[in-house]
Parts: C-alpha cells; sequence; structure tokens
C-alpha cells in the first residue's frame, strides 16, 4: 500500500511535485525526493523538478550535485528568477564568488522584488569581506520587506562582523520576535553578544533542539549556540557537553593516517638541498604577508594588528594559494603527483604563479604596501609559497596546544576542518602541524617571524612593536588600538578583536576538567613540551 503522502499512479506531474514541496517544508527529504524523481522518470526536462532536486541537495550538503541539477533548469528556462537565485546561492556556497554573482545579479535583474536573491548576493560580497556593498542589498531586502526573518539574521550577521555588535542584536531580536525557533537568528544572537545569567535566547535554543522536525545540520549549529551561551554563563560542564553533542552529530571521515603520510612525503621531499637549488624561482615581490598556524591561535588578534596600520590592509582568509597549488595537483589524492610537480617547476610557471596570486592582491587593495592573507592552513604550503614569492613574509602564530586545540572544538568551523569532529582526532592532527612547522622552520629560507599568542598578550606593545618591525614599516600606534580598527571580520573572533587586549584565554583549558583528557593524551610529547 502507497503512503498517502506519496503520489499515486496517473497523478499530474503538478499535483505531484507540490506534494514533494510540502514534504521537503516538514524535513522529510527522502519522501520529497521520491515525488521528485517520480516526476523526472517521466519528464527528465521538467525544470521545476530538477529545481527541487538541487535545492534538496543543497540541504544535504552535495553541493556539485546541487550545481547540476539547477545549471539544468536553468538551461530550461533562464529567465526564472527562482532557479537563477538558487544556483547563484549553490555557488555561492561553493565559494565560486563570480558565478554566484552573475545568477543572482540576473535573478534581481527578472524580478527586483526577490528577497532571496538580495539577501544572497548580501551574503556573497559578505563572505568577501566587502561590508558595505553588502550592507546596500540586505536594507534593500528590508525596504521591500522589513518583516524578513532571512533579511533581519542576515543583516544581523554582517553587522556582527563590521562591529555593529548592538544593531546586530536588534536585528536578531526581530528576527527571532517573528520566529522564534529560527536557527540563523539564535546562532546570530548567542555569537553577536555575550550571554548573561537568565538569558532569554537560551531556552529557545534548547527548545528548538527538542523538536523532531531540527535536522541534524540544525542541531549542529544550535548545540554550539548552547555552548557558547553556557560558556558565557560560566557553565563549563554544560557547555563542554554541547559541544561534543555537536561533534557527534556532524561525524566525519577525517583520515588522520593519509595527512600523516602528506606530511611525510612533505618532510622527504622538501629538504635545505630542495630549496638552495631553487633559490632563483618565483616573483620577487615583498607586498605579500602570511599569517599561518593552528585556527585559533591568535591570527586574527595579529592580522588586526597589522590592517591597523596605515600601510597594511588585511584581506581575511584567502583560498588563492591553495587555488593556485591545485595547479601543481595539491588538491589531489595521491601527494606523489604534488611533490613531484613541484620538484619539476620551471622558473617560467613559478613566475607565472606568484604574479597571478600578486593579481589577487590588487583586485583586494591596489594602494598599500603590504596585504596580509590570514589563512591559517597556508602552513601546509610554505614549500609552495617560498618557490613562488621568496620574498614573502610570514607571521606564524603559536598558542598553548591544549587551549588552542580546546578553542576549536568549541567552534562550528566548515565541513573542511574534519580533524576538529573529536578531541582525539584534534590532537593527532596538532601533533602533525607541529611536525610539519618545526621541519619549515629548519629547511625554508622564507623569513618566518613566531607570534607566540601567551607572550601577545602578556607583553603586547613589544609584541606589536617586534611584529611591525619585521614588516618592515614604520611604525603606527594605531596597531595598539586595534580593537578600534573598522573593518570586516568573519572569523570566530570576531567579537574578540572588537575588545582590548585581554588574558582570560590563557590556561582556559583547565576550566573544563577531566572532559578534555582525551585531548591531553592524543597531544602525548607536544602536552608535555
Amino acid at each position: 500500500m502507497i503512503p498517502a503522502s506519496l503520489p499515486t499512479a496517473g497523478e499530474p506531474a503538478e499535483k505531484t511535485l507540490q506534494r514533494g514541496i510540502d514534504l521537503q517544508r516538514r524535513k522529510r527529504f527522502r519522501e520529497a525526493e521520491f515525488c521528485y524523481q517520480t516526476v523526472l522518470r517521466t519528464q527528465p526536462k521538467n525544470a521545476m523538478a530538477l529545481n527541487l532536486m538541487g535545492t534538496l541537495a543543497i540541504e544535504a550538503e552535495h553541493h556539485d550535485a546541487a550545481i547540476a541539477y539547477m545549471e539544468r533548469a536553468v538551461k530550461l528556462e533562464p529567465d526564472n528568477a527562482i532557479f537563477r537565485n538558487n544556483l547563484g546561492n549553490a555557488y555561492n556556497v561553493t565559494g565560486n564568488v563570480d558565478k554566484a554573482r552573475r545568477h543572482l545579479r540576473k535573478a534581481i535583474e527578472l524580478d527586483g522584488g526577490l528577497i532571496e536573491a538580495l539577501c544572497n548576493l548580501g551574503r556573497s560580497y559578505r563572505s568577501q569581506l566587502e561590508g558595505d556593498i553588502a550592507e546596500g542589498f540586505y536594507r534593500q531586502a528590508l525596504a521591500i520587506d522589513g518583516q524578513s526573518v532571512m533579511a533581519l539574521a542576515g543583516m544581523g550577521d554582517l553587522l556582527t562582523d563590521i562591529g555593529r555588535p548592538a544593531e546586530a542584536v536588534e536585528c536578531f531580536s526581530k528576527a527571532l520576535a517573528i520566529d522564534p525557533g529560527n536557527v540563523e537568528a539564535l546562532a546570530g544572537m548567542a555569537l553577536a553578544r555575550r550571554a548573561v545569567k537568565d538569558d532569554p535566547t537560551l531556552p529557545l535554543v534548547l527548545k528548538r533542539l527538542e523538536l523532531p522536525t531540527t535536522t541534524d545540520r540544525e542541531r549542529v549549529v544550535l548545540h554550539h549556540a548552547a555552548g557558547k551561551m553556557l560558556n558565557d554563563q560560566r557553565e563549563y560542564g554544560p557547555a563542554i557537553r554541547h559541544f561534543a553533542r555537536a561533534k557527534a552529530i556532524s561525524g566525519n571521515d577525517f583520515d588522520i593516517d593519509r595527512h600523516t603520510q602528506l606530511y611525510d612525503s612533505f618532510i622527504d621531499t622538501f629538504d635545505a638541498g630542495f630549496f638552495k637549488m631553487r633559490a632563483s624561482l618565483g616573483n620577487p615581490s615583498r607586498r605579500p604577508v602570511f599569517i599561518v598556524g593552528m585556527p585559533r591561535s591568535g591570527t586574527t588578534l595579529t592580522e588586526q594588528i597589522c590592517a591597523s596600520h596605515r600601510d597594511i590592509h588585511g584581506a581575511g582568509e584567502l583560498s588563492t594559494i591553495r587555488s593556485l597549488a591545485g595547479e601543481l595537483g595539491f588538491d589531489k589524492l595521491d601527494p606523489a603527483i604534488f611533490t613531484k610537480a613541484m620538484a619539476a617547476l620551471t622558473a617560467a610557471k613559478a613566475k607565472e604563479l606568484g604574479s597571478k596570486y600578486l593579481d589577487d592582491l590588487k583586485k583586494r587593495n591596489n594602494t598599500v604596501r603590504l596585504v596580509v592573507d590570514k589563512m591559517p592552513h597556508n602552513f601546509e604550503l610554505l614549500a609552495f609559497i617560498s618557490l613562488i614569492l621568496p620574498n614573502a613574509r610570514i607571521i606564524h602564530c603559536r598558542r598553548d596546544p591544549m587551549d588552542n586545540c580546546a578553542s576549536c572544538f568549541m567552534h562550528n568551523f566548515s565541513e573542511a576542518h574534519g580533524y576538529n569532529a573529536d578531541l582525539t582526532k584534534l590532537g593527532q592532527y596538532y601533533r602533525q602541524y607541529d611536525r610539519l612547522m618545526r621541519h619549515w622552520t629548519k629547511v625554508i629560507p622564507l623569513n618566518i617571524h613566531d607570534m607566540p599568542y601567551e607572550e601577545t598578550v602578556a607583553d603586547f606593545e613589544n609584541r606589536a612593536r617586534v611584529l611591525i618591525g619585521f614588516l618592515g614599516v614604520e611604525w603606527d600606534d594605531a596597531c595598539l588600538r586595534f580593537n578600534e580598527t573598522e573593518r570586516t571580520v568573519r572569523t570566530p573572533s570576531r567579537w574578540q578583536v572588537r575588545q582590548p587586549i585581554y588574558s582570560s584565554s590563557v590556561e582556559r583549558w583547565k576550566l573544563y576538567g577531566d572532559a578534555l583528557d582525551p585531548l591531553k593524551a592524543a597531544l602525548g610529547p607536544v602536552y608535555q613540551s
């Protein structure tokens, strides 16, 4: 017997698709997919069914599949604003900014009142730290509908990024008054301010977690929000349990053995002799500055100090180096592809790759003397950077391994950070990072400056002056007032860098007792040292 929720033989396609849409709204995704596929079996060029399959793929975080479905839908109906918006949003999620904006602008051209497209364009510009432009799109959306929860929550997130927390809280409050269970607004409110005792947002988060319709992806976000607020309230035991539940739900297939083999291949191949033979390669520009290290090691604080200087631009976390390394096979499963390509790198290709990176920096800022790229995981690619940009300056942020890893565990990083899904893998990954960085500092001819977090907060002015001196620019007193610098910050540290320097994050891991014992065991000798 066919359940009443599923289509019957001979049912019109329009009715089947509407049935699927209703099921999807109720988070019954498998049944919704059955409805859409039922239509596609007899009508493989049904644009609406293809578009809806794409939206399901986005829900499941199958982004390539989503784009494939939505591209087909747009090809069939190029003047459908909703299809264009959905495709633009899919490209947004994957970081393909140019394609995202092209489709989103077309959607707005077709339907100027499509709030979703305006918000998605705002999100696109927000992701690239272009806060002024992003704000304009959110304000357009709110001018059309001041009660749009999507626009209010999006605007709140942006205002948090650009250092206007009171306005952000106002946006989230309006959104939650309309929809008390909106996950984006709940998470945004948790991040925008420090939760006080009896904070009214925490019960809303806990209530939303109890609903059977809450998806696993939403539960991850909500557990992180609850953990953050309980941390603010100094309820450390319940806080760490919420973070652990979030990690358990998200799961991962992170392969620490493969990462160990990758770093083994780097250490075996890229020795001092390797760089000595290639000392003349690359673009000689001194403009790039790279901040590397583990996430949550002080990278955002360090960038904010630098970006407060009149001659330095903070560009945020750029994926450019990783993309350029992909041209040599860095993104392949076999590390030998990359190491062989590095060994065979010609002078012309090295200079071309370096120039491509510099061209990307010009798009972000073409006036100041230095541009800072603070993608932490560029630590993996210091050998590549050395060959294409031999005069780049490297700032290596370091932090106590227990504090560093505990802070990582309490943040909701993207799926690219699979090592952060449990304390044991996190500790093992930290050990591999530490091993690789020790190797680089011995063999790479790049100019590397250590920025220890604990020393920075204990002796801030001295460490800031040494840092600016390393960068080769004159001292600027604005660097001491880093928390007053107006710029967009999108990392988890965006709240902290608006505050004066403080030391409460030093040895913070001890507040969580034996809950962090698996991390301590996994760190092993790194913790002992």
